[in-house]
């Protein structure tokens, strides 16, 4: 019984030995660390207990950062998602600012070759009105009616007057009189002309004001989308250097900055 609890007592004091000896060891290499540190001072960097820490607690501070660039990369995706819709957008407007211009431009010529038209129906009404002022010459009343028919079914062929025009002429209503002056009837068609022109000239001139209202509107959303696409543009590249470049592919949208 003594015996064992002498061999007891000694492991113990071998145990508590070794303990006091490895307890010693590591306050002697703290102290020499640490004075070792302060000899060294700032320029040295950061001290081995200030690495220790941080070694423990990186684990957390990655994922922190691994989040944030997370964050940072679905941002600039979402920028760059817009700045594609919005440069497809102004594409497709830009194409559609072109048609209307090309269709106001069209309206356009059609308005002035009316004008013009009309400008000449006009011309020949007054010059035949001038000549009324002269004596007429007598003729034939049956030829007077036969020169009726053939004059307004000329002029309805060559679309001069419409089918309305015609009958009227055919049935001698509106002021239409077979017994007339042949040259008092080539007035009377020449005056239908003209006012028929002058309505289509009015026509043509509504159409080119609808076409340029248009136009115009086309060319400002034009306008606006594109300064929309620069900035979103900008807002991409103002943004891409703040993410890291293995973690988002940045392409180049269309429209390009110049």
């Amino acid at each position: 019984m003594d015996a064992a609890l002498q061999d007891l007592a000694h492991g113990m004091r071998e145990a508590l030995a070794i303990w006091a000896a490895l307890l010693a060891a590591v306050v002697i290499t703290f102290t020499i660390l640490t004075f070792l540190s302060k000899r060294q001072g700032a320029a040295a960097g950061p001290s081995w207990w200030a690495r220790l820490r941080k070694a423990v607690r990186d684990p957390e501070a990655a994922r922190e950062r691994q989040l944030a660039i997370e964050r940072r990369t679905a941002e600039l995706q979402e920028l760059q998602r817009y700045s594609d819709e919005v440069a497809v957008a102004a594409s497709r407007t830009s194409v559609m600012a072109g048609r209307r211009r090309e269709e106001w431009e069209a309206a356009q010529r059609t308005q002035e070759a009316a004008w013009r038209a009309y400008e000449e129906a006009e011309r020949a009404v007054h010059r035949l009105e001038r000549a009324q002022a002269f004596p007429l010459t007598e003729d034939d009343p049956a030829g007077r009616r036969q020169h009726l028919v053939r004059m307004v079914n000329a002029a309805h062929q060559v679309g001069e007057i419409s089918a309305a025009n015609l009958a009227d002429a055919l049935m001698h209503r509106n002021g239409w009189d077979p017994a007339e002056h042949p040259f008092a009837q080539q007035l009377r068609l020449r005056r239908i002309i003209r006012d028929r022109l002058f309505r289509a000239y009015q026509q043509a001139s509504t159409l080119e004001r609808e076409t340029a209202a248009a136009a115009d509107l086309a060319a400002s959303s034009k306008r606006s989308l594109d300064d929309e696409t620069f900035s979103a543009i900008l807002q991409v590249r103002t943004a891409a250097p703040a993410a890291p470049a293995s973690s988002v592919r940045f392409q180049r949208s269309r429209p390009a900055l110049p």
